[in-house]
């Protein structure tokens, strides 16, 4: 049956042949026309030839894509993509119904896209389920071939590719850069220019580029501009040319030179577009200008893709040099010096905040007493080298003693450790060196600093005028990528104060809560009541002693303090009452004491009335705390104000109306 089948095809070309039969008077453009209409014949009784034989099932099929297909779409394209997506059981649509093999449809919907991300999984294409450049190329390449027709021998069977001859024709146009940037900073590689070609009537192979490059405003060589030009259909590199005096075509000295990118076998399938782009890789220190008519004319650079320059053949042999459309400028381009990383350096929101530091008698002490943040953009830079740019100490301290060494942490990493180099009685810095400290570009690193308290005398005692400070922080000093200097500029940041002490305690809110009430009415909020619930553990090796409210010592008036947006609030009456618990309560001293590294739960409560006019959101905190390491409350008995900042409520309104 086929064999009569296939007699019957044949004996239709011969009869279509004759039809085409040359005629007097024909020209040659019509007896080429009439060429092709044959040709076209001959490949599509080829198909149904090999159909027919029913020598596999997708033989003479071919399912071409050249543009973006997506969720959503309606096209003949999304069922081309539904046939070739059905070809393979692994990535089939679907087994029955709409999209399954015979029951196509034009709309990529949810069947669709699923076939599609199975298709990019199989082929290690990431699996967005869009169908753009890479997932396209695949298609093309597995289903977009030539047609084949089998041949069978007694010994084995073989396969025969043919390719149908026909003329082709290649049109270009302008296509849109990733990066629209027309100022180029040094050392980088830039997209400059891209055209889309079309391949129409046969498949194109393109066979070399030209690329002029100008210099519109100037006199320069390209090659003070470019170290690399090289082309690229999408992520796939074609060539690459370095620029130099050799390989370059003058058109005009000093301004205009072309480059050929030869030795290429770029194909384009019929009726599918490609885009080729330029890229070049700037100078690392590029010439931006030259003296010109004695003024500084800066260089203004195009890069133009010739459309009258190509070399490129169809399948029936034709060479050909034109592409039809216009040759495709670049936008003007400026170079500058080269790029660097910028730097930012602030401090972070974990920050340390004042306290006590508890040193040794036995030993080294540290304590971090600031962290910073360094954000890296641009480009990588490895830091290796810093310093602090002022370091302070409080008048009861020695600079002698204060403090052995100021240390930079990666985490839990020592950077680097020096001694500070003091300037005076109360004033110091600090440089570190010979560390490496590497940080990309677009990522944030936090550091720290820590001060190493030496060992102290067991009689140490510490005081309100001994701490220390990191008062103009740290900077850092290094390299980026491209070998320019950089400094990463902390000397604005300031940290808080720290008080070294053999024993002291330190403070924990609990909770705090502050309530409105009226003190005559109901109708009114004037009454703020405010409850503190705070925790003090005695660290040291020693008690630590608080007065009790009755004690004549205890700031009564003053251990809390009223705010309103922010601002003390002088005039509101007030009463302050405070016990502590988990405490012993001496009553003849009229303390409390908390013993060697035990916790007491204090709570201080305040009740005040504001002025009727003077409603508002209001806060209360406390503002200091009298302790000691002796029961009596001696005249060496600590009033802190350090250390104790989240001792506080939260806001709530108060009216007097």
């Amino acid at each position: 049956m086929s064999k009569k089948i296939i007699t019957s095809l044949l004996a239709g070309v011969f009869a279509f042949s004759m039809i085409i039969a040359p005629v007097s008077g024909q020209t040659v453009e019509e007896l080429q026309a009439q060429i092709q209409q044959l040709l076209t014949v001959i490949a599509q009784l080829q198909q149904q030839v090999a159909a027919l034989s029913g020598q596999g099932s997708t033989s003479g099929v071919t399912y071409c894509f050249s543009t973006d297909l997506y969720k959503g779409l309606t096209s003949n394209d999304v069922k081309d993509l539904q046939k070739a997506l059905n070809l393979d059981p692994a990535t089939r649509v679907a087994s029955s119904g709409a999209g399954a093999p015979g029951y196509e449809t034009t709309y990529f919907g949810t069947l669709t896209e699923a076939a599609v991300k199975k298709f990019q999984a199989k082929y290690g294409i990431s699996t967005t389920g869009y169908v753009g450049p890479l997932t396209r190329a695949k298609l093309n390449e597995l289903y977009c071939t030539p047609v084949t027709t089998p041949t069978t021998s007694p010994a084995a069977t073989t396969t025969t590719t043919t390719v149908v001859p026909a003329y082709g024709t290649l049109s270009i146009q302008g296509y849109p850069v990733s990066n629209a940037q027309t100022q180029l900073n040094g050392g980088q590689e830039y997209e400059l220019v891209a055209a889309q070609f079309k391949a129409t009537g046969s498949d194109i192979t393109v066979k070399k580029v030209a690329v002029t490059i100008n210099d519109a405003n100037a006199e320069a060589f390209p090659w003070q501009a470019f170290t690399k030009l090289a082309l690229y259909d999408g992520s796939t590199k074609l060539a690459e040319i370095v620029p130099s005096q050799t390989n370059a075509i003058e058109n005009e000295f000093a301004k205009n030179y072309t480059f050929n990118f030869s030795g290429l076998n770029w194909v384009i399938p019929n009726n599918t577009t490609k885009v080729l782009t330029v890229k070049g890789t700037t100078v690392i220190n590029p010439v931006t200008s030259v003296i010109k008519n004695s003024s500084n004319v800066t260089n203004v650079w195009t890069v133009q893709i010739e459309a009258d320059q190509l070399v490129y053949t169809d399948t029936a042999g034709v060479n050909y040099s034109i592409a039809s459309g216009n040759d495709v400028p670049s936008q003007n381009l400026t170079l500058s010096t080269t790029l660097g990383a910028n730097i930012t350096v602030s401090l972070a929101t974990d920050n340390p905040k004042s306290s006590n530091v508890i040193v040794s008698s036995s030993g080294t002490t540290r304590a971090e007493v600031l962290k910073f943040n360094v954000e890296v953009k641009d480009m990588n830079v490895t830091f290796n080298s810093g310093s602090v740019t002022e370091i302070t100490i409080g008048s009861g301290l020695a600079t002698s003693t204060a403090i052995t060494a100021v240390e930079l942490y990666d985490g839990s990493t020592l950077l680097a450790s020096a001694a500070p180099t003091w300037s005076s009685a109360t004033t110091g810095t600090v440089r570190w060196s010979n560390f490496s400290l590497p940080i990309a570009a677009g990522t944030t690193k936090t550091l720290s600093v820590k001060l190493v308290f030496p060992s102290v005398d067991s009689g140490f005692t510490g005081e309100t005028t001994k701490w220390v400070r990191i008062t103009k922080g740290p900077s850092l000093s290094g390299i980026d990528g491209n070998s320019n200097v950089k400094t990463a500029d902390g000397s604005t940041l300031a940290g808080e104060k720290f008080y070294p002490f053999l024993k002291a305690p330190v403070f924990a809110l609990s909770s705090a809560t502050l309530t409105a009430s009226g003190s005559t009415s109901s109708t009114v909020s004037d009454q703020g009541t405010a409850k503190i619930v705070f925790n003090v553990t005695a660290l040291g090796g020693g008690d630590i002693y608080l007065p009790t409210i009755g004690n004549a010592s205890a700031p009564t008036t003053t251990i809390t303090g009223i705010y309103k947006g922010g601002t003390g609030v002088a005039g509101a009456s007030s009463s302050t009452a405070w016990t502590c618990s988990n405490a012993f309560e001496d009553t003849t001293n009229k303390v409390y004491r908390i013993s060697s590294g035990a916790t007491a739960t204090c709570e201080v409560s305040t009740v005040f009335t504001i002025n009727g006019s003077d409603a508002g959101y209001y806060e209360v905190k406390m503002e200091k705390i009298l302790w000691d390491v002796d029961s009596t409350l001696t005249s060496g008995a600590i009033s802190q104000n350090w250390g104790i900042d989240t001792l506080k409520t939260g806001l709530t309104y108060l009216s007097g109306n």
